[in-house]
């Protein structure tokens, strides 16, 4: 993080500290495993059927309701009703997902398609066949070889016919426009296999580049220039990785092209909902619909692969989308403009009206935290990302934009994505992947910088586990500052830094038990040594040798003259004990008091900003408080995170 953004971030968490508690439903999915296929049967088919929106003039008057068969008929929308055009009812026994697609460069604003399903011979509402809201980044792999614009995919499930409708116009549709119908099997039988909870056992694709390590035509564009600020390297992941099923699992096809990597890494994850139905009954429903998904963006629209990074269904189970996505940056079509830099998490259904489910809620935190965790971002944060633009976005390319680490569709582009009520479970889970993100390693760290070493098992289970429920922070740090372990080695190195030897064992023993208890502040253990007669009579036995030794001990400098003449006039009016006060409570020792606990927590100086900030922060507060505030910092999770 730069300097310029450390004062800053620090003082945020004055306001909001790490760990606060959001509220979040109980995460206790419905179904406690998921039944995979061992071997997914039968291609996925897609049909592409020529579609003709006529002109408003050349409509006919009757509705025919005859089921067309758009193997050996054409899909004609001619019947009038109020203003639209409709086709008559088309058979889709034999698909379960479907589609509208046109040239990439055609105005198609005016179609405003909807669409209804007929099951069991009762027709469902019209709703609105969304055009797309999702297109490649400019200059990547999937724009390269994107072949047409159109609407979202729809999941239409058992339906046995659907019928389309469109606003009349003089003009018509536009030529080849197609519907395009996918359908694919569910398998009878499966194995099953731990649900979205059970542990790391992740499976995973592997990615194929046509460099081995990035797409070769995404030349400079992957040097991520769309982010601000962004170190390149790829660190390790922090948080433990949640189950997700993999590609193979649910019988994705290979990607058709070489994925474009993000040369930052990540930086911000994306959250949608597919907008589909919400009526899947099982995980292989559920399964088939994402299979039908990535046919619909391969073949239909010309995409390398499915678009989303990771996509999760309302029981909480979490499939890996796009090839790679679990362990590299892969450039997903999930955010136009905003793809480059950010994992695409979309949730299986439509939550509009309907909130997503704890379970949901849950595993969309866990994927986030996890695959964000990996490159120190905080999920709680924000991020300055240049745009790159393109139909649909909120913004030109070219536009810094300051987003949530962890934003909705609609922040980066004219949609209603992931929903209202999808949108409002956001700060819930912004909260839960923060600390998803940085437990571990916080309480790795913790260990490290305050104890000098590792931390054992029971200790990284408790304290992670109390960290997720909601404990802050600071707690762990109070915590370990009270421990024996903690308080008899700070006693033992005030013994040898102010009396220059060790401690005795009552000696010991006392300071420790008083520092276990609060009876003494941490910080003030060495302004209590300074003032002990074996302090003064070792620093020679007279007042203004005693002044000139605490000027070296405490403040680390040679004491001016006129400054042992003021604190020896003191000493003569109240005592000693004013002259250990007065210059280990000062501003300038509390300035190295700071500079002690930068250097412990953050390896490096404070600047001069945060002197003026944490300062008067440390006389007013002690050394607890301030560690509690630099242990919640941006700063220190990110350090956290690179060694940990």
């Amino acid at each position: 993080m730069p300097q310029s953004l450390i004062v800053s971030s620090l003082a945020l968490s004055l306001a909001a500290p790490l760990f606060g508690t959001v509220a979040l439903p109980d995460p206790t999915p419905s179904a406690t495993s998921v039944v995979v296929p061992g071997e997914v049967t039968g291609d996925v088919v897609v049909e592409e059927v020529d579609l003709r929106v006529v002109p408003a003039a050349e409509a006919d008057a009757a509705e025919s309701q005859d089921v067309v068969d758009p193997a050996t008929e054409p899909v004609v929308a001619d019947a009038p009703v109020d203003g639209r055009v409709q086709t008559p009812p088309v058979d889709t026994s034999a698909v379960q997902t479907i589609g509208v697609t046109w040239p990439d460069e055609t105005d198609a604003a005016g179609l405003a398609p909807k669409v209804r399903a007929m099951t069991d011979g009762t027709w469902t509402a019209w709703q609105d066949l969304e055009v797309s809201d999702v297109h490649p980044d400019a200059g990547g792999v999937d724009a390269q070889h994107a072949l047409r614009a159109g609407t979202d995919s729809l999941w239409i499930g058992d339906a046995e016919a659907v019928q389309l409708s469109f606003v009349a116009t003089t003009a018509g549709g536009p030529d080849d426009l197609r519907l395009t119908l996918v359908g694919s099997e569910v398998p009878a039988d499966g194995v099953t296999v731990p649900s979205a909870y059970g542990g790391a056992d992740v499976g995973t694709a592997s990615l194929t580049t046509s460099s081995g390590t990035r797409s070769d035509r995404s030349g400079a564009r992957v040097v991520n220039a769309a982010v601000l600020g962004q170190p390149a390297a790829v660190r390790a992941a922090a948080a433990a990785a949640p189950r997700v099923i993999s590609r193979a699992e649910w019988g994705a096809r290979p990607q058709q092209c070489a994925l474009d990597l993000a040369a930052g890494g990540l930086v911000a994850a994306a959250v949608h909902h597919t907008a589909g139905s919400n009526s899947y009954a099982s995980a292989a429903q559920a399964m088939q619909q994402i299979r039908n998904d990535q046919a619909y963006h391969m073949d239909a629209r010309g995409w390398c692969d499915l678009g989303y990074n990771f996509i999760v269904d309302k029981w909480g189970n979490i499939y890996e989308g796009r090839a790679g996505s679990l362990t590299q940056p892969v450039i997903g079509v999930h955010a136009g403009g905003f793809n480059t830099g950010t994992v695409g998490v979309s949730m299986l259904g439509e939550y509009g009206a309907t909130a997503p489910s704890a379970a949901t809620q849950e595993s969309v935190s866990r994927i986030i935290g996890y695959r964000l965790g990996a490159y120190g971002k905080n999920p709680a944060g924000t991020v300055p990302y240049r745009t790159l633009g393109g139909e649909n976005s909120r913004f030109a390319a070219g536009t810094t934009v300051n987003l949530p680490v962890v934003f909705g569709h609609r922040d980066t582009a004219y949609t209603a994505c992931p929903g209202n009520a999808g949108y409002a479970a956001l700060p819930a889970i912004r909260s839960r992947a923060q600390k998803i993100a940085y437990s571990e390693p916080l309480v790795k760290a913790l260990y490290a910088d305050m104890l000098g070493r590792g931390v054992d098992p029971t200790g990284l289970a408790t304290w992670t586990g109390l960290l997720l429920s909601g404990a802050p922070a600071s707690t762990l740090g109070d915590n370990i500052a009270r421990s024996r372990e903690y308080a008899s080695a700070r006693v033992a190195a005030a013994y040898r830094e102010i009396l220059r030897r060790e401690p005795d064992g009552p000696g010991l023993e006392d300071w420790t038990t008083r520092v276990m208890s609060g009876r003494v502040k941490i910080e003030d253990l060495r302004g209590w040594l300074v003032s002990s007669q074996e302090y003064y009579q070792r620093s020679g036995g007279n007042d203004r040798a005693f002044v000139a030794q605490l000027y070296r001990d405490i403040l680390r400098r040679d004491a001016a003259q006129s400054e042992i003449d003021h604190w020896v006039r003191e000493i003569a009016r109240g005592g000693r004990g004013i002259v250990n006060a007065g210059i280990w409570r000062s501003l300038e020792s509390a300035n190295l008091r700071v500079h002690e606990a930068f250097d412990v927590y953050l390896d490096r100086r404070a600047d001069p900003t945060g002197l003026a900030t944490w300062g008067p922060y440390w006389q007013a507060n002690g050394e607890d408080a301030l560690r509690g505030m630099i242990i919640g910092s941006d700063e220190y999770l990110a350090r956290s995170v690179r060694l940990f």
